[in-house]
């Protein structure tokens, strides 16, 4: 019993003292411009470095969704129409979601590991003396770049994994790509989906960054206390995204629900 108490104060302080250091680090966004360097930086590690894993990835995932879907379709002889379901499904649920899976596996284990290195090494420390906010000069502009990165990788990626779909439906499915782009054109209006997908796609960057730079900044002990937090890092952080998917994926049905019942009044 004493173990789950001391479990659940822990999980509570982890979530306090990461909130507080997103809070801390976003203070400082308007000196973005004097940290320039280290936001480059990371944004070509971020995004530039992980854009062919992302499209690949996504890719694959197209072109399952696309046969999976397709499959379903083709027993109703509408197979013409699997450009819709796929285009939608990706936009709205799989690009942000698999994209940000993609980020946290590479990109936000690796980036606790660096920063835990700091920590451990005693480097954040020496900053500390010289009275340089770590929030400041580390946390806040790996968040921005992450932040910035996250959502192109997830429209690139997305047009990718749709690519892949149609690339299914013209080869398996006998479906013209011209059907396949007009379908899902159709299913895509109003854009809404587009840009509450870019705006998940945010939220999952702007978690995973911030976990990334919690748990690294935490480690201590050596190399076992960076390989810890690199772990945690991936596990709290598809924990979070799963859940912040279902959150946002329930907020955007009472908005669509909301808009369609304006526009019937």
């Amino acid at each position: 019993m004493t173990a789950v108490v001391a479990r659940i104060n822990d999980l509570f302080t982890t979530a306090g003292y990461t909130l507080a250091l997103m809070a801390r680090a976003l203070r400082f966004t308007p000196k973005i411009f004097f940290r320039w360097r280290a936001v480059v930086r990371e944004m070509w590690i971020i995004g530039i470095e992980s854009l062919p894993l992302c499209c690949f990835f996504l890719f694959l995932i197209g072109m399952v969704f696309a046969h999976n879907v397709g499959m379903g379709l083709i027993q109703f002889g509408q197979q013409e129409y699997v450009g819709g379901p796929v285009a939608f499904g990706m936009v709205r649920e799989l690009g942000p979601w698999m994209t940000a899976f993609v980020l946290v596996a590479r990109i936000g284990s690796s980036m606790a590991a660096e920063v835990g290195t700091m920590s451990v090494s005693e480097e954040i420390a020496a900053l500390r003396i010289m009275s340089v906010h770590p929030e400041d000069f580390i946390v806040m502009p790996r968040i921005f770049a992450f932040v910035a990165m996250g959502p192109l990788l997830t429209v690139l990626a997305t047009a990718v994994g749709i690519g892949g779909g149609m690339l299914v439906a013209w080869l398996q499915l006998g479906v013209q790509p011209y059907v396949y782009i007009n379908n899902a054109l159709d299913w895509m209006q109003p854009p809404l989906a587009l840009y509450w997908s870019l705006f998940k796609a945010a939220v999952f960057s702007l978690t995973a960054a911030t976990i990334a730079c919690s748990f690294g900044l935490r480690a201590r002990g050596g190399a076992l206390a960076v390989g810890k937090a690199s772990r945690d890092t991936v596990v709290y952080s598809l924990v979070l995204v799963v859940f912040l998917n279902f959150v946002l994926t329930s907020f955007y049905s009472y908005i669509s629900d909301m808009i369609e019942a304006s526009e019937a009044m």
